[in-house]
C-alpha cells in the first residue's frame, strides 16, 4: 500500500491533468514547434495489463540501481549509500520528493505524477570512489507511459559520482530526477538518454548548496521525440557548474534539449556548452538559459552551443539566452554557432577514397570522442562502454 504522501500527490496530479496544457500560454510559442506534444498524447496511461516485469536489455554497465518498467531492483550499491523504494518512504522523507518540481507547470508533469509507477530515494552519506549508476529502462511492446522518479541527496562535504542511464526499448519513458547537494559537496554527474521509436520525457533538476560544485556530462542519442530538460539551480553562495552536453540525431529522430543555469546564490558560476550533430532526416534543437537573479550578485554565467548539419534534410539549431537582473556581475556571455560539411573538404577526402557517408562518420566520431574524453576519470568504464555503443549505433550501421 502506498504511503499517504504519495497517494495525495497522485490525487492532486490527477486533478491537474485535465486543467492545464502541456505548454502554458506564457511560454514561448516556439516551444510547441520544438516538441511535438501530440506524440505524448498517443502514449496511453499505464494499467497492470500493459506493464510487466522484464529484465534490463542494456547491459553495457553494471547498475547499482535498476528500474525496469517501474520495478526497482538493487545491484552493487556502494558503501555509504542508502536506496529506498518510493513506495516505502514515510512522510518524513516523502516531503523531499518533488519538493523542487512544480507539478502545476505542465500537463507532462501532471500526467507523470498521476501515473507514477515507481522510483527511488537515494542518500549518499559518505564519499564514494566508484560511481553509483542508476539504469532506467523501459521494455514493453505497448505504447504506454512509464513514469518514474528519483530524489537523490548528497550530504555535506561528500564527494560522489552518479550515472543516470535512461534507455528506451519500448513504452514511453517519463523520468524526473532531483538532486540536492549539501554544503561543500562535489558531484560528477553523467546523464545518458538513448531514445527509441516512442517518445521520451526527461526532467533533471540539480539544487546546489554553499560552496558545492557539479561537473555534468550529458549525452542524448536519437529518439522519435526526445524532450530532455536539465535545470541547475545555483542556490548556494560560491556554488559552481561545469556542463558539457552532446545530442546526436540520426534517421528521423527529433530531440529538444534544454539546459537552464539559474543563479540564486552570490558568487556562483556556471559554464554550459552543448554540441549537436544532425544527419539523415533528424531534427535537433539546443535551448539554453543562463540567468542571474538580483540577489546572485558577483556571479558568472556562460552558455554556448554549436551544432553540425551533415546533410540536406537534417535540421539543427542552437538558441542560448542570458538574463541578468543585477548590475553587479562578474560575467554573462552566450554564443551559438552552426556548421555544415565543407564541400571542398568532402571532395578532398572523396578523392582519397572516402565516400560521403564515411566523411560524416568521421565527423561524428570526432565530436563523440571529444565528448567522451571530457568525462571525469571516475567514468572511465562508462566511457569505454559508450564508445563501443556509439560506434555500433551511429557509425557501423552505415
Amino acid at each position: 500500500m502506498s504511503a499517504k504522501w504519495l497517494v495525495e500527490l497522485r490525487e492532486r496530479a490527477r486533478e491537474l491533468v485535465t486543467k492545464i496544457p502541456y505548454q502554458q500560454i506564457r511560454d514561448s510559442p516556439s516551444v510547441k514547434y520544438y516538441t511535438d506534444w501530440n506524440a505524448f498524447e498517443r502514449c496511453a496511461d499505464p494499467n497492470p495489463a500493459m506493464i510487466t516485469r522484464a529484465g534490463p536489455v542494456f547491459d553495457l554497465i553494471e547498475p547499482g540501481v535498476a528500474v525496469v518498467n517501474g520495478y526497482l531492483s538493487l545491484g552493487k550499491v556502494p558503501s555509504g549509500v542508502r536506496v529506498l523504494d518510493l513506495e516505502d518512504l514515510g512522510d518524513e522523507y516523502g516531503s523531499l520528493v518533488f519538493k523542487s518540481i512544480d507539478i502545476n507547470e505542465s500537463k507532462a508533469l501532471a500526467r507523470h505524477v498521476a501515473n507514477m509507477l515507481g522510483g527511488a530515494y537515494v542518500e549518499i552519506a559518505e564519499s564514494i570512489d566508484e560511481p553509483l549508476r542508476i539504469n532506467v529502462n523501459t521494455n514493453t511492446n505497448s505504447q504506454v507511459l512509464i513514469p518514474t522518479h528519483y530524489t537523490i541527496v548528497v550530504n555535506d562535504e561528500v564527494r560522489a559520482s552518479l550515472g543516470l542511464y535512461i534507455v528506451n526499448n519500448g513504452g514511453c519513458p517519463s523520468t524526473t530526477t532531483e538532486v540536492y547537494l549539501g554544503r561543500g559537496s562535489s558531484l560528477n554527474l553523467l546523464v545518458i538518454s538513448i531514445g527509441g521509436s516512442t517518445p521520451g520525457f526527461t526532467m533533471l533538476r540539480v539544487i546546489t548548496n554553499e560552496n558545492s560544485s557539479v561537473v555534468a556530462r550529458s549525452l542524448l542519442i536519437g529518439g522519435s521525440m526526445n524532450h530532455h530538460r536539465e535545470d541547475y539551480l545555483l542556490q548556494g553562495v560560491g556554488s559552481r557548474l561545469n556542463h558539457l552536453g552532446l545530442e546526436v540525431g540520426v534517421g528521423s529522430s527529433r530531440i529538444d534539449y534544454q539546459v537552464n543555469a539559474m543563479h540564486l546564490g552570490e558568487g556562483s558560476s556556471s559554464y554550459s556548452r552543448v554540441l549537436g550533430v544532425a544527419r539523415d532526416k533528424s531534427f535537433i534543437i539546443h535551448r539554453a538559459l543562463g540567468r542571474i537573479f538580483e540577489k546572485a550578485r558577483w556571479s558568472d554565467t556562460n552558455v554556448e552551443g554549436k551544432v553540425f548539419v551533415l546533410n540536406e534534410g537534417a535540421y539543427a539549431a542552437s538558441v542560448p539566452v542570458i538574463m541578468v537582473d543585477t548590475g553587479d556581475v562578474n560575467g554573462a556571455r552566450h554564443s551559438a554557432a552552426d556548421a555544415s560539411l565543407d564541400e571542398d573538404q568532402v571532395n578532398y577526402l572523396r578523392l582519397r577514397g572516402f565516400d560521403r557517408d564515411e566523411v560524416m562518420d568521421l565527423l561524428i566520431h570526432e565530436v563523440v570522442s571529444q565528448f567522451l574524453d571530457s568525462l571525469p576519470k571516475e567514468f572511465l568504464v562508462d566511457s569505454e562502454a559508450l564508445r563501443l555503443l556509439l560506434i555500433n549505433k551511429l557509425i557501423m550501421k552505415h
